[in-house]
């Protein structure tokens, strides 16, 4: 079969024949993440110990014999641990995730996941593929936030545009900053209150067009430097900030406006089995745009330059029988 190997850090994925999986399950696409990429470029650490070669892709729509699609969810851990139990197996310490432990989904199939559940969705599987990971990721990042609450989201990518859908079902007010007018205009389309474009500092323009307004939630879809540095300042008192993106970044708050104001920090990493079955809930009955872009998989090393460059708005998807 067909896959797009992992092979070496910093270099394009490999188109190879590989043998086929001992016992098989049709891969009907997988989207493209941002986490694919940082494995790629070798510049994601601290616990991801992904070994090539390997074949890439952990968000997954599998289409059965009888030709019915399921979301993969990805992460498997000991299912002892006070995470496993709590449903967040993401955390444990003895983490496997499909496509970046073991082979995933860049390939016409994959072998049938032993302890990784399949949660059956209904549609398309190049439009339900970002589900898997996106969608699970957003409903998690949303969730506690409610009518009235005042919500900044940092970043365009794909997790953010659908937190914004999110956002707006639950009647929250919406302030979304990012670099790209192409995926800001698209982050209006879909409900946001207020979209900023920033140039540097997302919290210096955020400041400028928010005036005195302060946040009740911050979510933080980059994590970058320039992303998370002086948000705290935003936050009204007993404010949330939630981490989400993965870009690396330092963030630095004064111990006495964490105390003093009451603030919470939060990282988010992927969501539970039940956010996925939320999030699979929302789509099927209308009310969650997935923004999938189809490529091939001979087009993958494409798909993620386009990536890389900002000119896919919405989630790449490898469909490998495109």
């Amino acid at each position: 079969m067909l896959a797009a190997v992992f092979s070496e850090r910093g270099k394009p994925l490999q188109l190879q024949e590989v043998s086929d999986p001992l016992n098989p399950i049709r891969v009907g696409a997988t989207g493209l993440c941002h986490g694919d990429v940082h494995i790629i470029m070798g510049d994601w650490g601290w616990d991801v110990n992904v070994s090539p070669p390997l074949i890439l892709g952990h968000e997954i729509a599998l289409v059965d014999d009888q030709g019915n699609t399921h979301l993969l969810y990805n992460s498997k851990g000991c299912g002892v641990c006070k995470q496993c139990r709590s449903g967040f197996p993401q955390y444990c310490e003895r983490l496997k995730v499909i496509g970046v432990h073991v082979n995933g989904g860049f390939a016409n199939y994959m072998e049938k996941p032993e302890g990784y559940p399949l949660v059956p969705v209904k549609g398309n599987p190049a439009d339900v593929a970002p589900l898997a990971d996106a969608g699970t990721t957003a409903v998690n990042s949303v969730e506690g936030i409610s009518e009235g609450d005042v919500v900044a989201v940092l970043g365009t990518g794909e997790v953010a545009l659908l937190s914004i859908q999110l956002l707006k079902l639950v009647g929250a007010e919406t302030w979304v900053v990012g670099r790209n007018q192409s995926k800001l205009r698209k982050a209006r389309e879909l409900g946001a209150d207020e979209v900023i474009f920033s140039k540097g500092q997302y919290s210096s323009s955020l400041s400028e067009s928010a005036g005195l307004k302060k946040f009740d939630y911050i979510l933080d879809y980059v994590g970058s430097d320039e992303s998370l540095r002086d948000v705290p300042w935003l936050l009204r008192r007993t404010g949330e900030l939630r981490i989400i993106g993965e870009f690396g970044g330092e963030l630095r708050i004064p111990e006495q406006l964490l105390v003093l104001r009451g603030l919470r920090v939060k990282g988010i990493l992927y969501g539970s089995l039940s956010h996925m079955k939320e999030a699979v809930r929302i789509y099927e009955k209308g009310m969650l745009k997935t923004l999938s872009v189809p490529y091939s998989l001979s087009e993958i090393n494409q798909a993620i330059s386009d990536l890389l460059e900002g000119k896919v708005v919405g989630r790449v998807v490898i469909i490998p029988s495109f």
